[in-house]
C-alpha cells in the first residue's frame, strides 16, 4: 500500500523528494508560492497548489490529518518554516519532517514539535564517511535507534552457516537479503546457507551491533 504525503516547499530538496515519491506510486500533494515550480507538477502528482504555507487558512484547508507525513522543505525561508510547522502541529498532522540547514535550526524545529529533521548535506557527508571508513558497510539508514544496512560478509564470518552465526539471537540482527557475487538479490537461503567473504547482505538491527560486527 502506497503512502499519502504532502511536500510543502519546492526548493531543490522538496522538488526532488516530491518527484521520487510520485514515481514510487505514492499519493503526493505539493504546495509552493512559485507558480512555475508548482506547474511542473500538475501532471505528476495528485494535487499541486500555489499557496503560502505559513498562512493558517492554507494549512487548515489542506486537511493535514489525512497525510501519513508532511515534509517541510523550505529551510531557506526559516521563519516561514517555523510558522508552517507550528500550524501543522496545531491542525493535528500525524508526522512532520523538516529540512534544516544547521544544528541551530534543527534544535528549534525539534522543540516546536518536528518528528524528524533532515540535513541533506550532513546526511550525505556522514554516509560517505561510513563508506570510506567502514569497509564492510556500504550504506546504513538509521531511524529511532535501529538501522537497515548494506554490508559485506567479513573474514570472521566466512565459511560459517547462518545457523552457526545465529545473528538474530546473539546480536539482534535480521538478514533481509543475501546476494552472492553474480547472483540475484532474491536468492533463497536456509539456516544451513554458508556465508562467504564478499557476499552482500541487507540487514536490520541495532546500529551499534551492526557497526561492531561489520566494522573491519
Amino acid at each position: 500500500m502506497r503512502g499519502n504525503y504532502a511536500v510543502l516547499g519546492l526548493g531543490s530538496f522538496g522538488y526532488k523528494l516530491a518527484t521520487e515519491l510520485s514515481k514510487s506510486g505514492n499519493n503526493v500533494v505539493v504546495v509552493d508560492l512559485d507558480r512555475d515550480r508548482v506547474n511542473d507538477f500538475r501532471d505528476k502528482v495528485a494535487e499541486a497548489i500555489v499557496a503560502d504555507v505559513s498562512n493558517e487558512e492554507v494549512i487548515r484547508e489542506l486537511n493535514v490529518k489525512k497525510f501519513d507525513a508532511v515534509i517541510l522543505g523550505m529551510s531557506s525561508h526559516f521563519e516561514d518554516q517555523v510558522l508552517a510547522l507550528t500550524l501543522l502541529k496545531q491542525e493535528g498532522a500525524k508526522k512532520v519532517f523538516a529540512k534544516a540547514n544547521n544544528i541551530i535550526q534543527e534544535r528549534i524545529l525539534y522543540r516546536l514539535g518536528a518528528d524528524e529533521i533532515i540535513q541533506p548535506e550532513q546526511d550525505v557527508a556522514e554516509r560517505l564517511s561510513r563508506r570510506l571508513t567502514l569497509t564492510n558497510i556500504s550504506d546504513l539508514f538509521e531511524f529511532k535507534g535501529s538501522a537497515i544496512a548494506e554490508v559485506t560478509v567479513p573474514e570472521s564470518m566466512s565459511g560459517k552457516t547462518l545457523r552457526q552465526l545465529d545473528l538474530r539471537n546473539l546480536h539482534h540482527i535480521t538478514i533481509l537479503l543475501i546476494r552472492k557475487p553474480g547472483g540475484s538479490e532474491n536468492e533463497f537461503w536456509t539456516p544451513d546457507t554458508v556465508l562467504e567473504r564478499g557476499d552482500h547482505l541487507t540487514i536490520f538491527g541495532q546500529r551499534h551491533s551492526i557497526l561492531e560486527l561489520f566494522k573491519d
